[in-house]
């Protein structure tokens, strides 16, 4: 059989992939905005690009929600603090090996993709030595060890911070350039603000994969 799927409520069916993580204590796992790709587990499980050049897999999306790590440190297993009630964000619960905390579980989270158009913080336009602006037309790619932050410094470069993943493929224009297409940018101040956590200013981009 062949079944047709609707796309924006499946893709509230992915989940975020387990964690080592053990400090229990609210912090962020991956932050919306993230692009992710799909690991090798037989659901639609999906990880932030990081700093692991060995995933060599296609962009599957960015995702639409916060993902959080529980407060099993400080409170019981499944506690919510008030701001967390009415929010998008994920809190990925423990993960126990006999009576001990060894990671977080996978968690349900949303994913966005091709052709939708988003606002976001989750950028960056360092060069290696300086903040660039950020104009529209501008394609945006994956940078490399930024939890998935996107970027229009095209090259390798010299900072292995801010360079371009280089395994982050966007197999829907069959390059690993291109996850997103810029419409509205910002200035290199306003890139520098948003990526020092001061004045956060979005930039308007229409996903590619």
């Amino acid at each position: 059989m062949f079944i047709p799927r609707q796309p924006v409520v499946d893709n509230q069916f992915c989940e975020y992939t387990t964690t080592s993580g053990t400090a229990g204590i609210g912090g962020t796992i991956a932050d919306a905005g993230a692009v992710v790709y799909l690991t090798d587990s037989f659901n639609a499980e999906v990880k932030v690009f990081d700093d692991t050049l060995s995933a060599d897999k296609p962009a599957f999306g960015f995702l639409m929600q916060k993902v959080k790590m529980g407060y099993h440190q400080l409170h019981p297993a499944g506690y919510m603090l008030p701001g967390d009630l009415g929010s998008s964000d994920v809190i990925a619960q423990p993960k126990f090996s006999g009576t001990s905390v060894v990671g977080t579980q996978k968690a349900p989270v949303g994913v966005a993709h091709n052709g939708g158009i988003f606002d976001t913080t989750h950028y960056t336009s360092y060069d290696g030595s300086a903040y660039q602006d950020i104009k529209a037309g501008d394609i945006m790619n994956v940078t490399y060890n930024m939890d998935g932050k996107i970027t229009n410094f095209a090259t390798s470069g010299s900072d292995a911070d801010h360079k371009v993943h280089p395994n982050a493929m966007a197999p829907s224009i069959g390059s690993s350039n291109g996850v997103a297409l810029v419409i509205e940018g910002v200035s290199a101040a306003r890139a520098q603000s948003t990526a020092a956590g001061q004045t956060l200013y979005p930039i308007k981009i229409k996903l590619l994969i």
